[in-house]
């Protein structure tokens, strides 16, 4: 952002357009108050004597009342972007919030960029960037899970692990400068022992970030369970059970299901996405091949496969093949005999792929043993599930940070190891420190904040 677009005064609906009892219009720059008071009559003048506290009045265009509201005035820097902020709450709607901030921009405001408030919160200092980007988890946040996870974040928890672990790293790059600086004299300010002593601990604690990731992205982003398996072998029928409304039509002709249908399910906090698939198989039809295709992409982004088969017809050469193909992706899954309240044609001990296969038998159509397949589900969403208070890595861009400064972590330590210059070691660390800086936002390109928060909502 420009230093001009920081110094001017912006405006934007910070609530949801529509039918509601309150909107909020914020209103965030040195010329805030100044945007208001033209258009803001009370009982009560607005000024810095009123900090803090709401006060009642009416929006008004010249002779012309708008809405009745209650203002209040945060003076910079104690508010969220660090500047002066008015937030006006109005009645909700469609109409009024637009009135009122076409009323504030022509006073002087101009409209909000996407994510604009919590950037000038991020430049200000009232936040880091890891604490921004959880801003916009937070909202987001569709779980119980995915909410704690954005709160720690928020809170700072992963901020003060990043922080420490560049904190030493500074500390060990200093008394290798100090080394470089005393070459001359020979003098050594700490073993080489307990330097690479030192990196396998910052090591350690990095490596156990990037292996949370994994379930930090489910927590934020929800697990994918896809349902797969031929043709009228159930699948539609199960995800109807495990959803429990009718989401997708269920008949007895085989290829009802031509697309994938997705929906949203809550397991004990962690929101997963079930994907019910067409049924895989040869097929001539075009439009089949076409649901085929789209059931094999399912399974490609897949984190749990529910292998679907039917145990009341005779195992055939296409559902080895399919268990087969569903193997070799390398995806945990859970297969599901369905139709038990029918009689079984085969049974698993006819089949060596199925060895130490993970099996559930239920009735979709009677719904039984679908509780029992439930807390199964709720075992593996919440597998290595973290303790109260620890934190996750939930960013890509975080993860990618870590594993380069984890690259030049070793690559530093493999130098000292080979008894090499300190001069290395030293350029190897820099470049560690500066990865780790950019995860909290204290080195960062102009690029890299107009990307994050061009995806956040507007007036946030």
């Amino acid at each position: 952002m420009t230093s001009a677009l920081r110094e001017d005064t912006i405006s934007a609906i910070s609530t949801p357009l529509g039918e509601g009892a309150i909107a909020v219009i914020r209103v965030s720059g040195k010329h805030a108050l100044d945007c208001i008071r033209p258009i803001f009559k009370s009982s009560q003048p607005v000024d810095k004597k009123v900090s803090h506290r709401a006060v009642h009045g009416w929006i008004v265009d010249g002779s012309e009342t708008i809405d009745e509201v209650v203002l209040t005035y945060f003076p910079g820097p104690h508010s969220y972007t660090g500047e002066d902020v008015v937030e006006i709450s109005c009645h909700g709607g469609y109409y009024v919030p637009r009135r009122i901030l076409e009323l504030v921009c022509k006073m002087g405001a101009r409209p909000a960029l996407p994510g604009e408030f919590t950037q000038r919160a991020f430049l200000n200092g009232k936040m880091d960037l890891i604490q921004a980007e959880a801003v916009a988890d937070l909202i987001r946040s569709k779980t119980e899970a995915g909410r704690k996870s954005a709160i720690l974040q928020l809170q700072g928890e992963l901020s003060k692990k990043i922080s420490r672990l560049r904190a030493q790293l500074i500390e060990i790059s200093s008394l290798l400068e100090l080394e470089l600086d005393f070459s001359e004299e020979d003098i050594v300010f700490a073993s080489r022992e307990e330097l690479i002593r030192k990196l396998d601990g910052i090591l350690e604690e990095i490596q156990k970030l990037i292996s949370g990731f994994e379930l930090g992205r489910i927590y934020r982003e929800g697990i994918r369970i896809v349902l797969i398996g031929k043709p009228n072998v159930g699948k539609s029928s199960l995800m109807n059970c495990l959803l429990e409304k009718e989401r997708v039509l269920v008949t007895e002709i085989p290829g009802t299901t031509r697309d994938t249908v997705e929906d949203v399910l809550d397991i004990s906090g962690v929101m997963a996405i079930l994907t019910d698939t067409a049924g895989i198989r040869n097929t001539e039809d075009p439009i089949e091949k076409e649901s085929v295709k789209r059931a094999q992409q399912a399974l490609d982004r897949a984190d749990l496969v529910l292998f679907v088969l039917d145990t009341s017809s005779a195992l055939s050469k296409e559902d080895i093949d399919l268990i087969e193909m569903v193997k070799e992706k390398q995806k945990k899954v859970i297969f599901i005999f369905n139709k038990m309240d029918l009689p079984a044609q085969w049974e698993v001990s006819s089949l060596n792929l199925l060895e130490n296969a993970t099996i559930f038998r239920i009735s979709a159509l009677k719904k039984e043993g679908i509780s029992e397949l439930l807390n199964a589900l709720r075992r593996e969403v919440h597998f290595g599930a973290f303790q109260k208070d620890e934190v996750l890595l939930t960013n890509v861009r975080h993860k990618n940070a870590l594993e380069s400064a984890m690259m030049k972590i070793t690559q530093a330590r493999d130098t000292l190891k080979g008894g090499l210059s300190q001069e290395f070691v030293a350029v190897d660390l820099r470049g560690a420190m500066d990865d780790l800086a950019e995860i909290t936002g204290e080195i960062v390109t102009e690029e890299i904040l107009e990307h994050i928060f061009s995806h956040f909502c507007i007036g946030k």
